[in-house]
């Protein structure tokens, strides 16, 4: 994969149309059972909070859930079948598993997402084992999972990543971030070929100057020319941005209305998803390639809710919150 240089900056509408419902779903939403007994402890047996991440072809969904003791586990769904997704401590020197979450899955079943080491701080900056303290974005690393094995993904230099996608052909697409996910995150790309680039500004790693700092790439069409992802102008001011063969748009879901936006994937057919907050709250959506208005994929009854990732045929994973209970869901085009 080719380094992506910002060619233009576009900030500023993309899309002057309120959103619309005009597209219909079919809704389902998603609770991992875990045992009420302890380590876990969940409630009635099911997850206190579950997020749906991330979807292939197949229809597998990989996302996280909290259990009733406060930790979060990555999961896969399969064939009807849940199955936990946890970083083994002991590659770290320790028992039991770590916080981890399962953010997206390739129709090889290869799965990405990030874990928490616990604090470590007479270990070089760059080892997979360095965590300053217990709040530190520094121990955030990134793993690929893949034929059972678990692999670290990190950027060179860089003590902290987070993967949010991978590609049929292994690129991994998220972020890179030191000591916090603010000035000092950036979008990246892990290419198959070994090739590493920043994915919001491009340009060379040591000029960091010139790269545009609090992005993070979350997705790209299966030939890497159409990258999505958000980034922040300032603290407070987040917007989506499309990177299309290298030249970088910035992307408001509701110019001069939505206060936040965010696009978190994107299918082959440039369509992609995402979330964005206005004075009714916040709210999941779709967006089409034509550049007609987004739609809204908020499931009956929610009052806060974000896309988190959509396969080829247009399904649809994320989280929403309704009757003060936070669940993943999953929206099935009725056509």
């Amino acid at each position: 994969m080719k380094r992506l240089s910002v060619v233009a900056l576009v900030i500023g509408v993309l899309l002057l149309a309120s959103p619309g419902y005009a597209q219909q779903f079919t809704y389902a939403y998603v609770v991992v059972p875990c045992s009420p007994l302890p380590p876990t402890s969940c409630p009635n047996g099911s997850a206190r909070q579950t997020t749906a991440s991330g979807i292939n072809p197949a229809g597998d969904i990989v996302g996280n859930f909290i259990d009733g003791v406060g930790v979060q586990h990555g999961f896969l769904l399969s064939n009807g079948t849940f199955k936990i997704i946890d970083v083994p401590g002991e590659l770290f020197g320790t028992t039991g598993s770590l916080p981890t979450s399962a953010n997206g899955i390739n129709p090889a079943g290869d799965i990405v997402g990030n874990f928490r080491v616990p604090m470590n701080a007479l270990v070089p900056q760059d080892s997979p084992a360095y965590c300053p303290g217990p709040g530190s974005a520094a121990c955030t690393k990134g793993f690929r999972y893949s034929r059972g094995r678990f692999d670290v993904v990190l950027f060179p230099g860089h003590p902290g990543a987070i993967p949010q996608r991978i590609s049929p052909d292994g690129d991994i697409y998220g972020c890179l971030h030191d000591f916090d996910t603010g000035m000092s995150m950036f979008g990246a790309v892990w290419s198959r070929k070994g090739n590493l680039s920043l994915v919001a500004g491009g340009g060379h790693l040591a000029d960091p100057s010139i790269e545009v700092p609090m992005s993070m790439s979350n997705g790209a069409t299966p030939d890497g020319h159409t990258i999505v992802g958000l980034w922040d102008a300032m603290p407070g001011q987040r917007h989506g941005f499309v990177v299309v063969n290298g030249i970088f748009h910035s992307y408001d879901a509701r110019p001069g209305i939505s206060t936040l936006t965010a696009i978190w994937d994107i299918n082959p057919h440039r369509e992609f998803v995402g979330t964005y907050v206005d004075n009714t709250g916040r709210h999941a959506f779709l967006q089409r390639p034509d550049g007609s208005a987004p739609i809204i994929v908020d499931p009956p009854g929610a009052t806060s809710a974000t896309a988190f990732g959509i396969n080829p045929a247009g399904v649809i994973v994320g989280v929403y919150t309704a009757g003060g209970a936070t669940r993943g869901f999953v929206a099935v085009p009725v056509n």
